[in-house]
């Protein structure tokens, strides 16, 4: 690290020198002004020297322009500018741009764009220019994601980036809720609406080391004066039928911006498994057949206000708010014998339902406030936050043993399990840009959280259930997490670009059973360096290294001592002596002509834990502990090319992973070797460009690969869709799970193994998209081609 930073100085040295211009750009009432394209041309040869638009906030920076130029400022719907530079006087004099509103506007026109592509920035990767995409016209964000490499959207729920699961999703830098809730308002979203996706595969130290998680941030851009509003509907036919809806609302006035959204759905989910589990010290073996169905109602939304009290200072709030009402009803028959016999011994059945007493209503809230300091960008923002969630579960199980022609019940009980959380605090962060070469970031957060579990367990008496009191329990858990982060961000000059940041964070928790008085005290402190270095040798390449440590802590319900009983044959318990994992990360990429990238991303990470199947007596029992370390190096290969006048869109990405884990859980070795593949392929073909059809497919399949806690089985997936394109609309069907219905996991110890085989459904999906309200912005699909000749004259 030393040797590095030594070669970057020395390159800082080296480096050409030329011109910077940085600044703001207002428009006739002192509004910023964003998507403002500003193009600095060579005066006597019209070459174009470089480019780059405003953001959000009206800032813009050419990093690198000679001393001698033409800028010219444009915007639609503004009078464009050209303004001569001939000295550093004239660019100071230009640190803020003032637009006007055009007098005369085009009534008709056609626009054409590249497709937007996918460029590196320091720590991150940015895709601009969304609207010029053929598949954002009419479509939702949702969708837009699918079509794009690196980013794999999972149909039953879920996005990975890059193979890393657990994506986290913010919308203007902000979450918005549980991750169900921004799933499901990307599918509420225009893709048109969408400034540009920042897509964060390792994150730096301005975030949590809580967790190692990507991060897809979707920034809109400020609409125009007025409502805008999208309405989704969308139904899933599988084994049953699952219908979900979503509205997003979009205002802007002149000191108030808005975003809104509300969701309704109702999945219906069968899931059918076969179980088989051999006790080889007792030469006795376990057969179970589970079938259940899933009913979940679930309906919440968001609302977030941007209040612009002056030119430099911002209010902000939202709320958001879901409830959630969940059914279960869930069969089993187990059959116990001896291994290698025929002949059953006995066969247990159960029947289990599980629901909400009540709706479980989930909310949460933010204040922000955020006060520009200077022309440059540098700001100070403050938040505040808290969250409420009620989790509440009825379990009522009967068990039956069935002999003959006789069934007797043996067990008839209630667990109710009933979890509140509440977690509060803030944060405060600043931006400190010295010019447009050098920026400063750090900041500070505290937050405080508090877990009541709250866990009944009563057997059947007569209309009523009694409490065993050696299974009921209460537990208790209070946590805090004070951290302190700063980091530096230098463009060094056209070709280097580096970031490098220091997080440090206190987390001390105390955790309390009430039945047994237990305590359980954790106290932790940990430094977590990041660093990112972006070169480019030329417009062709990009290099670009991202260093990361994190840390997993396990979260509030996997700490809780409980044991919860799921059939005659198995039971879930908690554990709450786990430890925390610490991990580091570093990942090279290479991208070549933008449409190639090599990724290589090395993992490691230290007293890993994860579920584990294991025998408990006559029982299987699934349960959380440490195991270990791992070693994860995983390479890819990405190619995305538009062929045939970008009529058909292919992307395709190779993956090899080695993973090497050395471990032990509860007496038993663990000792992995693993060698993983994969290939994703990503069709989008259009069939008529005139009249906006689009057929596009996935398919996907996974070799089979070794965990800590099983092997996985190879797995083939497709999904088909077919889009239709409107002005305001847009509509799609499809399938997805075509291909190989059913996944297989086991795994064998010395003394006991095991199979799962669980059965998946094809599903069908028909998706409807309207927009009402202003249009008026940047529909460019709006402006025909008559006159334009004349009018440019």
């Amino acid at each position: 690290m030393v040797w590095l930073l030594a070669c970057i100085c020395v390159f800082c040295n080296v480096s050409a020198q030329n011109l910077s211009l940085s600044g703001n750009v207002l428009d006739e009432h002192g509004n910023c002004l964003s998507d403002v394209y500003l193009i600095a041309i060579n005066p006597e040869t019209s070459e174009v020297l470089t480019v780059t638009a405003s953001d959000d906030y009206g800032k813009y920076i050419l990093p690198s322009v000679p001393s001698r130029f033409i800028l010219n400022i444009t915007r639609i719907g503004y009078a464009s500018q050209n303004i001569p530079i001939n000295c550093e006087a004239d660019l100071n004099a230009i640190q803020t741009i003032r637009m006007q509103v055009a007098d005369t506007q085009l009534e008709e026109a056609t626009v054409t764009a590249d497709a937007p592509r996918i460029q590196r920035e320091v720590g991150k990767f940015v895709i601009r220019n969304i609207a010029s995409s053929p598949f954002a016209k009419g479509s939702s964000a949702h969708n837009f994601l699918r079509f794009m490499p690196m980013v794999d959207i999972r149909p039953e729920g879920g996005i990975s980036i890059l193979g890393k699961n657990n994506t986290s999703i913010l919308i203007d830098g902000r979450s918005v809720g549980s991750t169900q809730m921004a799933e499901q308002m990307l599918k509420g979203i225009s893709a048109n609406e969408i400034a540009r996706i920042e897509i964060i595969p390792v994150t730096g130290s301005s975030h949590t080391a809580e967790n190692r998680s990507s991060i897809i941030n979707i920034v809109l851009k400020r609409p125009d004066e007025g409502l805008r509003l999208t309405a989704t509907a969308e139904d899933k036919q599988g084994y049953y039928n699952s219908p979900q809806g979503v509205l997003f609302m979009n205002y802007a006035g002149k000191r108030i911006s808005l975003t809104a959204g509300m969701t309704a759905s109702y999945n219906q989910l069968r899931q059918e498994s076969d179980h088989k589990y051999d006790y080889f010290q007792t030469e006795l073996t376990t057969r179970s057949e589970f079938r259940e169905r899933t009913q979940t109602l679930y309906g919440g939304g968001y609302i977030n206000m941007d209040y612009r009290i002056a030119d430099r200072h911002r209010l902000g709030a939202q709320i958001n708010l879901s409830g959630t009402n969940y059914r279960n009803n869930f069969s089993s028959v187990s059959s116990y014998s001896r291994i290698g016999s025929n002949s059953i011994d006995s066969v247990n059945t159960a029947r289990v339902q599980t629901k909400s007493p009540i709706p479980n209503i989930n909310w949460g809230m933010n204040i922000n406030y955020v006060f520009c300091t200077d022309d440059r960008g540098s700001r100070l923002s403050v938040d505040f936050d808290f969250k409420d969630n009620t989790n509440k579960r009825n379990i009522y199980s009967i068990y039956n043993r069935d002999s003959g022609f006789s069934s007797v019940i043996t067990d008839d009980f209630l667990q109710k399990p009933e979890t509140d959380t509440r977690v509060y605090g803030g944060q405060a962060n600043y931006v400190h840009y010295f010019n447009q070469d050098n920026m400063l970031r750090a900041g500070m957060s505290a937050y405080r959280g508090k877990v009541n579990n709250d866990f009944f367990y009563g057997m059947r008496a007569g209309e009523n259930y009694e409490s065993d009191t050696g299974r009921s329990n209460r537990f208790i858990y209070n946590d805090y997490n004070l951290a302190w982060h700063a980091s530096f961000q230098r463009i060094w000059s056209e070709k280097l670009e580096t970031e490098i940041g220091v997080r440090v964070e206190k987390y001390h928790a105390q955790g309390i059973q009430q039945t047994t008085s237990e305590t359980i005290m954790r106290d932790e402190c940990d430094i977590f360096p990041s660093l990112s270095i972006l070169y480019m040798p030329s417009d062709n390449h990009e290099i670009s290294l991202d260093f990361s440590s994190s840390i997993a802590r396990p979260y509030y319900g996997q700490l809780n001592p409980f044991i919860t009983y799921t059939s005659p044959s198995t039971y879930v318990q908690n554990n709450p002596s786990l430890r925390s994992s610490k991990g580091y990360e570093l990942m090279l990429t290479y991208t070549l002509f933008d449409d190639y990238m090599l990724t290589v991303d090395y993992l490691y990470d230290d007293d890993l834990w994860t579920d584990f199947i294991l025998p408990a007596g006559n029982m299987t029992r699934t349960y959380t502990d440490n195991y270990g370390s791992n070693h994860r190096l995983d390479i890819s290969m990405l190619v995305s090319k538009s062929l045939f006048r970008s009529y058909w869109t292919l992307s395709a990405e190779a993956a090899i992973g080695y993973e090497r884990a050395r471990g032990m859980v509860e007496n038993r070795q663990i000792n992995i070797d693993d060698i993983s593949y994969g290939v994703t392929v990503k069709s989008n073909l259009a069939l008529s460009k005139k009249h906006n059809w689009y057929l596009n497919l996935k398919y996907q399949y996974s070799s089979k690969s070794r965990k800590a806690a099983f092997e996985i089985g190879s797995t083939h997936e497709m999904e088909l869709y077919v889009m239709k394109q409107f002005r305001r609309a847009s509509f799609s069907a499809g399938v997805y799970n075509i291909l190989m219905p059913n996944v297989i996991l086991d795994n064998t110890f010395t003394d006991y193994s095991f199979s799962v085989t669980n059965k998946r459904y094809v599903t069908g999906v028909v998706t409807f998209s309207y927009t009402f309200g202003n249009q008026r912005a940047r529909r460019v699909e709006k402006r025909m081609n008559e006159n334009i000749e004349q009018r440019m004259q």
